[in-house]
Protein backbone atom coordinates (compact mmCIF):
# COMPACT_ATOMS: atom_id res chain seq x y z
CA UNK A 1 0.00 0.00 0.00
CA UNK A 2 2.93 2.22 0.84
CA UNK A 3 4.65 1.57 -2.76
CA UNK A 4 1.08 2.30 -4.49
CA UNK A 5 0.54 5.55 -2.41
CA UNK A 6 4.37 6.79 -3.62
CA UNK A 7 3.34 6.32 -7.27
CA UNK A 8 -0.05 8.27 -6.84
CA UNK A 9 1.23 11.01 -4.29
CA UNK A 10 4.31 11.42 -6.53
CA UNK A 11 1.58 12.20 -9.57
CA UNK A 12 -0.06 14.48 -7.43
CA UNK A 13 2.41 16.45 -7.18
CA UNK A 14 3.32 16.78 -11.33
CA UNK A 15 -0.51 18.00 -10.89
CA UNK A 16 0.23 20.66 -8.26
CA UNK A 17 2.89 22.00 -9.98
CA UNK A 18 1.51 22.29 -13.12
CA UNK A 19 -1.39 24.48 -11.48
CA UNK A 20 1.23 26.73 -10.29
CA UNK A 21 2.50 26.87 -13.49
CA UNK A 22 -0.80 27.98 -15.01
CA UNK A 23 -0.91 30.86 -12.40
CA UNK A 24 1.70 32.38 -13.97
CA UNK A 25 1.77 31.39 -17.80
CA UNK A 26 -0.83 32.97 -19.95
CA UNK A 27 -4.38 30.89 -21.46
CA UNK A 28 -7.36 30.88 -22.40
CA UNK A 29 -9.05 29.20 -19.63
CA UNK A 30 -7.86 31.83 -16.31
CA UNK A 31 -8.34 30.12 -12.94
CA UNK A 32 -10.12 27.42 -14.19
CA UNK A 33 -7.14 26.06 -16.02
CA UNK A 34 -4.71 26.16 -12.29
CA UNK A 35 -8.26 25.27 -10.20
CA UNK A 36 -8.84 22.44 -11.61
CA UNK A 37 -5.51 20.67 -12.18
CA UNK A 38 -4.83 21.00 -8.39
CA UNK A 39 -8.34 20.46 -7.42
CA UNK A 40 -9.34 17.21 -9.76
CA UNK A 41 -5.56 16.31 -10.41
CA UNK A 42 -3.70 17.09 -7.80
CA UNK A 43 -5.89 16.57 -4.91
CA UNK A 44 -8.34 13.87 -5.58
CA UNK A 45 -4.95 11.85 -6.76
CA UNK A 46 -3.65 12.46 -2.94
CA UNK A 47 -7.15 11.66 -1.70
CA UNK A 48 -7.04 8.52 -3.37
CA UNK A 49 -3.95 7.99 -1.93
CA UNK A 50 -4.63 8.59 1.32
CA UNK A 51 -7.54 7.11 1.74
CA UNK A 52 -6.85 3.64 0.73
CA UNK A 53 -3.82 4.30 2.68
CA UNK A 54 -5.96 4.96 5.78
CA UNK A 55 -8.24 2.36 5.50
CA UNK A 56 -5.42 -0.44 5.30
CA UNK A 57 -3.69 0.95 8.21
CA UNK A 58 -6.88 1.94 10.71
CA UNK A 59 -9.16 -0.82 9.40
CA UNK A 60 -5.87 -4.09 9.14
CA UNK A 61 -7.19 -4.59 5.90
CA UNK A 62 -5.74 -6.03 2.62
CA UNK A 63 -4.98 -3.23 0.36
CA UNK A 64 -6.26 -3.76 -3.28
CA UNK A 65 -4.18 -5.22 -5.90
CA UNK A 66 -1.72 -2.65 -7.99
CA UNK A 67 -3.93 -3.14 -11.02
CA UNK A 68 -6.72 -1.82 -9.49
CA UNK A 69 -4.40 0.93 -7.53
CA UNK A 70 -3.47 1.79 -10.95
CA UNK A 71 -6.33 1.90 -13.06
CA UNK A 72 -7.75 3.88 -10.42
CA UNK A 73 -5.10 6.32 -10.90
CA UNK A 74 -4.54 6.82 -14.17
CA UNK A 75 -7.98 6.94 -14.90
CA UNK A 76 -8.40 10.31 -12.90
CA UNK A 77 -4.77 11.46 -14.25
CA UNK A 78 -5.97 10.64 -17.71
CA UNK A 79 -9.62 12.52 -17.06
CA UNK A 80 -8.24 15.33 -15.51
CA UNK A 81 -5.57 15.80 -18.53
CA UNK A 82 -8.89 15.50 -21.14
CA UNK A 83 -10.53 18.10 -19.23
CA UNK A 84 -7.54 20.64 -19.15
CA UNK A 85 -6.58 20.22 -22.87
CA UNK A 86 -9.95 19.75 -24.26
CA UNK A 87 -10.90 23.24 -22.49
CA UNK A 88 -7.89 24.97 -23.23
CA UNK A 89 -7.66 24.40 -27.02
CA UNK A 90 -11.38 24.87 -27.28
CA UNK A 91 -12.29 21.29 -28.33
CA UNK A 92 -16.16 20.05 -28.81
CA UNK A 93 -17.89 19.63 -25.54
CA UNK A 94 -18.23 15.65 -25.71
CA UNK A 95 -13.94 15.71 -25.03
CA UNK A 96 -14.93 17.91 -22.08
CA UNK A 97 -17.62 15.21 -21.40
CA UNK A 98 -15.12 11.93 -22.25
CA UNK A 99 -12.83 13.58 -19.28
CA UNK A 100 -15.68 14.07 -16.52
CA UNK A 101 -16.88 10.54 -17.50
CA UNK A 102 -12.92 8.71 -16.84
CA UNK A 103 -13.45 11.36 -13.35
CA UNK A 104 -16.21 9.65 -12.59
CA UNK A 105 -15.34 6.22 -13.28
CA UNK A 106 -12.20 6.59 -11.01
CA UNK A 107 -14.53 7.57 -8.39
CA UNK A 108 -16.02 4.75 -8.87
CA UNK A 109 -13.62 2.68 -8.70
CA UNK A 110 -12.36 3.97 -5.33
CA UNK A 111 -15.05 3.87 -4.27
CA UNK A 112 -15.50 -0.19 -4.60
CA UNK A 113 -11.58 -0.01 -3.73
CA UNK A 114 -12.35 1.34 0.03
CA UNK A 115 -15.95 -0.45 0.56
CA UNK A 116 -13.43 -4.02 0.46
CA UNK A 117 -10.96 -2.79 2.15
CA UNK A 118 -12.30 -1.82 5.30
CA UNK A 119 -15.44 -4.09 5.09
CA UNK A 120 -12.40 -7.00 5.15
CA UNK A 121 -10.65 -4.95 7.98
CA UNK A 122 -10.22 -7.06 10.77
CA UNK A 123 -10.68 -3.44 13.19
CA UNK A 124 -13.82 -1.87 13.13
CA UNK A 125 -13.05 1.61 14.69
CA UNK A 126 -12.65 2.95 10.93
CA UNK A 127 -16.39 1.97 9.32
CA UNK A 128 -17.60 4.96 10.23
CA UNK A 129 -14.87 7.01 8.07
CA UNK A 130 -15.97 4.55 5.33
CA UNK A 131 -19.22 5.73 5.45
CA UNK A 132 -17.92 9.32 5.43
CA UNK A 133 -16.18 8.59 2.51
CA UNK A 134 -18.43 6.87 0.55
CA UNK A 135 -20.57 10.04 0.71
CA UNK A 136 -17.86 12.03 -0.29
CA UNK A 137 -16.91 10.17 -3.01
CA UNK A 138 -20.84 10.17 -3.85
CA UNK A 139 -21.19 14.08 -3.60
CA UNK A 140 -18.64 14.05 -5.92
CA UNK A 141 -20.84 11.70 -8.63
CA UNK A 142 -23.17 14.38 -8.19
CA UNK A 143 -20.77 17.54 -8.51
CA UNK A 144 -18.81 15.56 -11.82
CA UNK A 145 -22.51 15.03 -13.05
CA UNK A 146 -23.73 18.90 -13.10
CA UNK A 147 -20.06 19.65 -14.32
CA UNK A 148 -20.38 17.60 -17.04
CA UNK A 149 -24.10 19.25 -17.92
CA UNK A 150 -22.56 22.67 -17.69
CA UNK A 151 -19.46 21.81 -20.37
CA UNK A 152 -22.34 20.66 -23.14
CA UNK A 153 -24.47 23.80 -22.87
CA UNK A 154 -27.16 25.68 -20.52
CA UNK A 155 -28.70 28.38 -20.46
CA UNK A 156 -27.37 31.93 -18.24
CA UNK A 157 -29.62 31.09 -15.58
CA UNK A 158 -29.80 27.78 -14.93
CA UNK A 159 -25.77 27.96 -15.74
CA UNK A 160 -25.05 30.13 -12.40
CA UNK A 161 -27.60 27.58 -10.35
CA UNK A 162 -25.66 24.60 -11.97
CA UNK A 163 -22.27 26.05 -11.17
CA UNK A 164 -22.77 26.71 -7.66
CA UNK A 165 -24.12 23.22 -6.67
CA UNK A 166 -21.52 22.15 -8.99
CA UNK A 167 -18.75 24.15 -6.67
CA UNK A 168 -20.14 22.87 -3.63
CA UNK A 169 -20.72 19.37 -3.97
CA UNK A 170 -17.17 19.11 -5.41
CA UNK A 171 -15.77 21.56 -2.87
CA UNK A 172 -17.69 21.40 0.24
CA UNK A 173 -18.84 17.57 -0.45
CA UNK A 174 -16.14 15.37 -1.82
CA UNK A 175 -12.93 16.84 -0.61
CA UNK A 176 -14.78 18.28 2.46
CA UNK A 177 -16.24 15.32 3.57
CA UNK A 178 -13.31 13.43 3.27
CA UNK A 179 -11.40 15.60 5.61
CA UNK A 180 -13.98 15.83 8.05
CA UNK A 181 -14.06 11.92 7.85
CA UNK A 182 -9.67 11.71 8.48
CA UNK A 183 -9.54 14.53 10.58
CA UNK A 184 -10.25 13.03 14.24
CA UNK A 185 -7.93 9.79 13.27
CA UNK A 186 -5.13 11.96 11.48
CA UNK A 187 -4.53 14.93 13.82
CA UNK A 188 -4.14 12.22 16.62
CA UNK A 189 -1.03 10.85 14.41
CA UNK A 190 0.35 13.93 13.50
CA UNK A 191 0.17 14.87 17.13
CA UNK A 192 1.58 11.22 18.05
CA UNK A 193 -1.36 11.23 21.06
CA UNK A 194 -5.17 8.80 21.43
CA UNK A 195 -7.71 9.78 19.81
CA UNK A 196 -10.15 11.81 21.56
CA UNK A 197 -12.25 10.13 23.97
CA UNK A 198 -15.26 11.87 22.50
CA UNK A 199 -14.68 10.67 19.46
CA UNK A 200 -16.79 7.80 19.37
CA UNK A 201 -18.81 5.97 16.60
CA UNK A 202 -22.03 7.55 17.13
CA UNK A 203 -20.51 10.79 17.91
CA UNK A 204 -18.67 11.03 14.52
CA UNK A 205 -22.03 9.77 12.65
CA UNK A 206 -23.86 12.65 14.60
CA UNK A 207 -21.52 14.84 12.97
CA UNK A 208 -21.67 13.13 9.62
CA UNK A 209 -25.54 13.24 9.55
CA UNK A 210 -25.43 17.06 10.68
CA UNK A 211 -23.13 17.43 7.31
CA UNK A 212 -25.24 15.68 4.82
CA UNK A 213 -28.28 17.60 5.89
CA UNK A 214 -26.29 21.07 5.54
CA UNK A 215 -24.77 20.30 2.19
CA UNK A 216 -28.04 18.95 1.21
CA UNK A 217 -29.67 22.31 1.90
CA UNK A 218 -26.91 24.31 0.13
CA UNK A 219 -27.25 22.22 -3.13
CA UNK A 220 -31.17 22.17 -2.85
CA UNK A 221 -31.27 26.17 -2.47
CA UNK A 222 -28.63 26.43 -5.29
CA UNK A 223 -30.76 24.29 -7.97
CA UNK A 224 -34.09 26.13 -6.57
CA UNK A 225 -32.58 29.45 -6.69
CA UNK A 226 -33.11 29.87 -2.51
CA UNK A 227 -30.40 31.66 -1.93
CA UNK A 228 -31.86 31.87 1.67
CA UNK A 229 -31.61 28.24 2.40
CA UNK A 230 -28.04 27.85 0.84
CA UNK A 231 -26.87 30.57 3.35
CA UNK A 232 -28.59 28.10 6.12
CA UNK A 233 -26.98 25.23 4.77
CA UNK A 234 -23.66 26.83 4.26
CA UNK A 235 -23.78 28.27 8.13
CA UNK A 236 -24.47 25.10 9.21
CA UNK A 237 -21.63 23.46 7.07
CA UNK A 238 -19.13 26.01 9.32
CA UNK A 239 -21.09 24.99 12.24
CA UNK A 240 -20.43 21.35 11.79
CA UNK A 241 -16.50 21.95 11.16
CA UNK A 242 -16.52 23.95 14.53
CA UNK A 243 -18.49 20.80 16.31
CA UNK A 244 -15.59 18.69 14.56
CA UNK A 245 -12.69 20.58 16.00
CA UNK A 246 -14.67 19.86 19.53
CA UNK A 247 -13.77 15.75 18.79
CA UNK A 248 -10.48 16.42 18.34
CA UNK A 249 -7.31 15.60 20.88
CA UNK A 250 -6.46 17.51 23.08
CA UNK A 251 -2.73 19.21 21.96
CA UNK A 252 -0.15 20.18 24.85
CA UNK A 253 3.19 22.09 24.12
CA UNK A 254 5.04 18.49 24.19
CA UNK A 255 3.21 17.51 20.46
CA UNK A 256 3.14 21.26 19.41
CA UNK A 257 7.25 20.89 19.78
CA UNK A 258 7.34 18.16 17.98
CA UNK A 259 5.00 18.44 15.20
CA UNK A 260 5.88 21.85 15.10
CA UNK A 261 4.51 23.64 12.14
CA UNK A 262 2.80 20.66 10.25
CA UNK A 263 0.36 20.75 13.35
CA UNK A 264 0.19 24.49 12.80
CA UNK A 265 -0.68 24.36 9.19
CA UNK A 266 -3.04 21.60 10.25
CA UNK A 267 -5.17 24.01 12.17
CA UNK A 268 -4.71 26.98 9.77
CA UNK A 269 -6.10 24.99 7.47
CA UNK A 270 -9.40 24.18 9.37
CA UNK A 271 -9.58 28.51 10.24
CA UNK A 272 -9.14 28.94 6.69
CA UNK A 273 -11.95 26.64 5.34
CA UNK A 274 -14.29 27.60 8.34
CA UNK A 275 -13.72 31.06 7.24
CA UNK A 276 -14.02 30.42 3.88
CA UNK A 277 -17.59 28.48 4.01
CA UNK A 278 -18.53 31.73 5.93
CA UNK A 279 -17.77 34.22 3.40
CA UNK A 280 -19.95 32.07 0.70
CA UNK A 281 -22.56 31.94 3.33
CA UNK A 282 -22.88 35.84 3.56
CA UNK A 283 -22.88 36.00 0.03
CA UNK A 284 -25.56 33.72 -0.77
CA UNK A 285 -27.60 35.36 1.95
CA UNK A 286 -27.32 38.92 0.10
CA UNK A 287 -28.40 37.33 -3.11
CA UNK A 288 -24.86 37.01 -4.77
CA UNK A 289 -22.70 34.68 -6.23
CA UNK A 290 -21.51 32.28 -2.80
CA UNK A 291 -18.59 31.23 -4.54
CA UNK A 292 -16.65 34.30 -5.86
CA UNK A 293 -13.09 34.18 -7.17
CA UNK A 294 -12.26 35.17 -3.50
CA UNK A 295 -14.09 32.81 -1.81
CA UNK A 296 -12.70 29.85 -3.72
CA UNK A 297 -9.10 31.20 -3.63
CA UNK A 298 -9.33 30.97 -0.18
CA UNK A 299 -10.96 27.36 0.83
CA UNK A 300 -8.32 26.22 -2.02
CA UNK A 301 -5.21 27.98 -0.84
CA UNK A 302 -5.73 28.74 2.65
CA UNK A 303 -8.07 25.53 3.43
CA UNK A 304 -7.36 22.84 1.32
CA UNK A 305 -3.87 23.01 0.17
CA UNK A 306 -2.59 24.46 3.80
CA UNK A 307 -4.38 20.83 4.98
CA UNK A 308 -3.06 19.03 1.98
CA UNK A 309 0.45 19.84 2.68
CA UNK A 310 0.39 19.17 6.72
CA UNK A 311 -0.21 15.41 6.05
CA UNK A 312 2.36 15.40 2.91
CA UNK A 313 4.70 16.67 5.40
CA UNK A 314 3.94 13.52 7.36
CA UNK A 315 3.01 11.21 5.25
CA UNK A 316 6.20 11.69 3.32
CA UNK A 317 8.82 10.29 5.50
CA UNK A 318 6.47 7.55 6.89
CA UNK A 319 6.43 6.57 3.11
CA UNK A 320 10.24 6.74 2.70
CA UNK A 321 10.48 4.23 5.18
CA UNK A 322 14.13 2.73 6.39
CA UNK A 323 13.89 2.84 9.55
CA UNK A 324 13.33 5.09 13.06
CA UNK A 325 16.62 7.19 12.13
CA UNK A 326 15.24 7.75 8.37
CA UNK A 327 11.98 8.95 9.98
CA UNK A 328 13.29 10.98 12.60
CA UNK A 329 15.58 12.65 9.62
CA UNK A 330 12.13 13.09 7.45
CA UNK A 331 10.15 14.60 9.84
CA UNK A 332 13.04 17.30 10.67
CA UNK A 333 13.39 17.71 6.51
CA UNK A 334 9.26 18.42 6.60
CA UNK A 335 9.42 20.92 9.34
CA UNK A 336 9.40 24.12 7.17
CA UNK A 337 7.81 27.89 8.69
CA UNK A 338 8.79 28.99 5.16
CA UNK A 339 5.88 26.73 3.86
CA UNK A 340 3.80 27.61 6.68
CA UNK A 341 4.21 31.47 6.36
CA UNK A 342 4.07 31.34 2.58
CA UNK A 343 0.72 29.97 2.89
CA UNK A 344 -1.15 32.47 5.14
CA UNK A 345 0.48 35.13 3.34
CA UNK A 346 -1.43 34.16 -0.11
CA UNK A 347 -4.44 33.35 1.55
CA UNK A 348 -4.50 36.79 3.19
CA UNK A 349 -3.25 38.68 0.25
CA UNK A 350 -6.52 36.85 -1.68
CA UNK A 351 -9.02 38.23 0.51
CA UNK A 352 -7.35 41.90 -0.18
CA UNK A 353 -7.35 41.67 -3.74
CA UNK A 354 -3.42 40.93 -4.41
CA UNK A 355 -3.41 38.77 -6.59
CA UNK A 356 0.39 39.31 -7.54
CA UNK A 357 1.60 38.70 -4.31
CA UNK A 358 -0.99 35.78 -3.67
CA UNK A 359 1.39 34.29 -6.71
CA UNK A 360 4.63 34.76 -5.73
CA UNK A 361 3.61 33.61 -1.99
CA UNK A 362 2.42 30.34 -3.94
CA UNK A 363 5.31 29.98 -5.86
CA UNK A 364 7.50 30.53 -2.63
CA UNK A 365 5.58 27.77 -1.43
CA UNK A 366 5.49 25.31 -4.40
CA UNK A 367 9.80 25.88 -4.64
CA UNK A 368 10.27 25.26 -0.82
CA UNK A 369 7.97 22.00 -1.16
CA UNK A 370 10.07 20.98 -4.14
CA UNK A 371 13.22 20.93 -2.51
CA UNK A 372 11.94 19.26 0.48
CA UNK A 373 10.58 16.65 -1.22
CA UNK A 374 13.79 16.00 -3.51
CA UNK A 375 15.85 15.79 -0.44
CA UNK A 376 13.21 13.10 0.63
CA UNK A 377 13.72 11.01 -2.27
CA UNK A 378 17.62 11.30 -2.32
CA UNK A 379 17.39 10.33 0.83
CA UNK A 380 15.49 7.03 0.62
CA UNK A 381 17.55 6.22 -2.75
CA UNK A 382 21.05 6.86 -1.00
CA UNK A 383 18.97 4.06 1.89
CA UNK A 384 17.67 1.49 0.22
CA UNK A 385 16.44 2.84 -3.24
CA UNK A 386 13.17 4.63 -4.03
CA UNK A 387 10.19 2.48 -4.31
CA UNK A 388 12.01 -0.92 -4.62
CA UNK A 389 11.43 -3.50 -2.46
CA UNK A 390 14.17 -5.72 -0.81
CA UNK A 391 14.32 -8.30 1.71
CA UNK A 392 16.31 -5.41 3.90
CA UNK A 393 13.70 -2.64 3.12
CA UNK A 394 10.83 -5.51 3.80
CA UNK A 395 13.16 -5.68 7.37
CA UNK A 396 13.17 -2.25 8.17
CA UNK A 397 9.57 -1.85 7.63
CA UNK A 398 8.73 -4.20 10.01
CA UNK A 399 10.63 -2.96 12.62
CA UNK A 400 9.01 0.79 11.95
Amino acid sequence: MQRQARFTLGLAGGFAVAATVALVVPHRTGDWLSLHLFLVGALLLAISAATQLFAVTWAAGTPPSDRVAAIQRWLLAAGVALLAIARELRWPSGFVAAGGALVIAALVVLGVSLQRTVSGGVQRRFDVARRWYLIALAAGLGGCALGIAMATGLDAPMYGRVRAAHLALNLLGLVGLVIAGTLPFFTATQARVKMSPRVSGRAQSLVLTWFVGALSATTVGFLAARPVVAAVGLSAYAVGVLGLVALLPTIRAKQSQWAGPRLVQLGAGVAWWVGATIMAAWHAGHGTDAFTATVVGVLVVGGYAQILAAAVAYLGPVLRAGGHQQLAAGFRTTRSWLALGAANVAAIALVLGASEVAAAAILIWLIDTVARAALLVRGARRTHGFGRVTDGSRRRGAEL
